[in-house]
This record gives C-alpha cells, sequence and structure tokens, in this order.
C-alpha cells in the first residue's frame, strides 16, 4: 500500500511517514538521528549486517564506480571474522557499530548495553584503530537504552527515514523502485550488506541489493543529490 501512496502521491507518503517518525524516534528509537536537512542535497546510503565477502565487496564496487561513499552498520562477529575487509571499507567509508552479533538482549538494561559497547569498542580499536561513533541498533530497537547513555558513551543512534525492504527481496528491480520512489534531500535509506545472525525474513542473501545499487545511485545522481556518509549528512544539515 505504502508503494502505491509513495508512487502516486509522494507528498503525502513524505507527510505521514515524518509524523510517524517524530513520534517513533524519541520512544522507541533512543532518540535516534533519522533524516538530515532537506537543504543538504544529499542522501545517506546506509547497510547494515556486514562485513559479508559474498556481498560487501561488490556494493564497494559499485559505491566506488559512482564515486559514493556511505556508512556500514558492522556487526564485531563479522568484522573479526574479515578484518581485511573490514579496513578496505574503512578506507572510504563511514563505520559504526551494530554491536556484535546482533542481539536484543543487550538493550534490556544500561549495565548489559554498556558491557556489549565495551566490546564493540574492543573489536574497532583491534582492527580499525578508531572507536565507532556511530550507532544502529540491532532491528531499530534501543529497548531500555536513552540517549543520556550514548552521549556518556560517545555514541549517537541512527535510524532511517525509510527502509528499502532489501532483507525480504529477491529481485533487485523492486528494491530500486521501492527506493528511487521515495528519494528526497537529506533521508537516511536502510539496505544490508550481511545478513544478521538469527535473521530469518526474506531469501537468506542479499543478491538483490547488489542488483538495485547501481540503479539507486543513478537515481540519487539524477535528482541531483550527492550520496555521502551520515558523518557528512550532519555536517551539511547543519
Amino acid at each position: 500500500m505504502f508503494d502505491i501512496i509513495a508512487r502516486h502521491a509522494p507528498a503525502l507518503w513524505q507527510g505521514i511517514n515524518r509524523a510517524r517518525l517524530a513520534v517513533e524516534a524519541p520512544l522507541l528509537r533512543a532518540g535516534g538521528v533519522y533524516r538530515g536537512a532537506s537543504r543538504s542535497g544529499a542522501v545517506a546510503l546506509t547497510f547494515d549486517d556486514g562485513p559479508d565477502p559474498r556481498w560487501t565487496p561488490r556494493l564497494l564496487d559499485a559505491l566506488e564506480q559512482a564515486d559514493a561513499r556511505a556508512t556500514f552498520f558492522f556487526l564485531g562477529t563479522a568484522m573479526e571474522a574479515d578484518p581485511e575487509l573490514t579496513r578496505q571499507a574503512a578506507a572510504r567509508h563511514e563505520i559504526g557499530t551494530h554491536l556484535y552479533d546482533h542481539s536484543l538482549a543487550p538493550m534490556r538494561s544500561a549495565e548489559a548495553f554498556a558491557a556489549e559497547v565495551a566490546r564493540v569498542f574492543a573489536v574497532h580499536e583491534r582492527i580499525l584503530g578508531t572507536r565507532p561513533t556511530a550507532l544502529r541498533f540491532p532491528h531499530g530497537h534501543a529497548g531500555k537504552i536513552r540517549r543520556a547513555q550514548l552521549d556518556a558513551l560517545g555514541l549517537r543512534a541512527y535510524h532511517w527515514t525509510f527502509s528499502s525492504e532489501d532483507a525480504r527481496a529477491d529481485d533487485g528491480a523492486v528494491v530500486a523502485r521501492r527506493v528511487n520512489l521515495r528519494l528526497a534531500p537529506g533521508c537516511i535509506v536502510l539496505l544490508h550488506d550481511g545478513r544478521g545472525p538469527g535473521s530469518t525474513q526474506g531469501p537468506g542473501h542479499r543478491e538483490a541489493t547488489v542488483a538495485a545499487l547501481p540503479e539507486i545511485l543513478a537515481g540519487i545522481a539524477e535528482r541531483g543529490l550527492a550520496a555521502v556518509t551520515l558523518a557528512e549528512l550532519d555536517v551539511r544539515s547543519r
């Protein structure tokens, strides 16, 4: 239904989506940022659940060919499994944390979350030499975690303006069309370059994402927008 609204009444869809997120973000997402400013002239593509050697390298190639940048929310387990691919992605793109293994358990208490963050900070420091500052909660659920705790840890939570729903998709053309219908300056788009542990959605691969990305990047360029990292979107939105 929302695809139909986005196609035939994009202003209505944007209004409905913005109202939903204005309520949802502070209540359920620890005040997570879900869009940049319209004046930014940019879009932030974000990829969750990697790195995965089956899909991440092909997505990196497509981004490089389009002279685009993105933000990858990597899992600690996946970083440990492929540190070289992690460093390859970090050479051009922003690397945030999707926590260690995609579990919701750390969000059940402040103590558990602090321990989880310490664990992923150690992984990032060992592989990349830096701590992440961008966080995306697994499944987008903040649980009992509040913004004040994130501030104390030097983290900022990012949600998304809309999801590509690529995790459920087999057809890259469908994913590209869904994203391109909704593209607007300042939007943050959810995509995936891996498959989180315990995930049961969709076909179990990210071939649709790989196929869709060149069409999405072309759609961004056709609108005169830039594909940037979340950090860059923040700067452009000030």
